[in-house]
């Protein structure tokens, strides 16, 4: 595989992983750290890697061995971001592994898998699309305040002076008496 090969395949996932990342933030209550985007391309160098040597089992099951401590030793991830993991290590394999005589074949599993993944993207976040910006707010809990959604909503719509939103409770704090809002407008 020659420099200008290898170049092309690396630039085809690329943007293939942008394209993902930029429908799986589409969502306004979850967000997929940018920096995920590295295991797409740390999954293709390692491919590239493992062709050129040879590797035994060990090996394999070490890396297995690896990624499952990381698994119960970070946080949770959020089926977003699951899916997106998932897509990213599969376009990378596609791209380094498959033949390159046989690139249209590749090219079509690219269109299929991120055109599934904007498919879905646009079917399941279809109210991500509404609200464009989010802010957090406290709201400020008063003798009289209720926790339905009428109060908050007149208490948000008085503090920030806008009509069309939707908000997120993110945090009660009965010491403070506050409510940390996530307001989508």
């Amino acid at each position: 595989m020659d420099l200008n090969e290898l170049s092309g395949r690396f630039f085809l996932l690329f943007f293939s992983i942008l394209i993902l990342y930029f429908f799986s933030n589409r969502k306004d209550n979850e967000t997929i750290n940018p920096l995920m985007v590295i295991v797409g391309l740390c999954t293709f160098s390692l491919c590239y890697l493992f062709t050129k040597i040879e590797i035994g089992v060990g090996i394999g099951f070490g890396l297995f061995a690896i990624f499952s401590i990381l698994r119960f030793r970070t946080q949770s991830f959020t089926v977003n971001a699951i899916i997106f993991l998932f897509a990213t290590i599969t376009l990378s394999i596609l791209d380094i592994m498959y033949p390159y005589e046989k690139i249209e074949v590749l090219l079509f599993f690219q269109l299929i898998i991120i055109g599934s993944y904007i498919l879905a993207s646009v079917i399941v976040n279809k109210k991500a699309s509404k609200y464009l910006n989010a802010v957090d707010a406290k709201i400020a809990i008063e003798a009289n305040f209720s926790l339905d959604n009428k109060s908050i909503r007149e208490s948000i719509q008085h503090k920030m002076n806008i009509d069309d939103f939707d908000f997120k409770i993110i945090n009660i704090n009965t010491v403070s008496n506050e409510i940390d809002v996530l307001i989508f407008y």
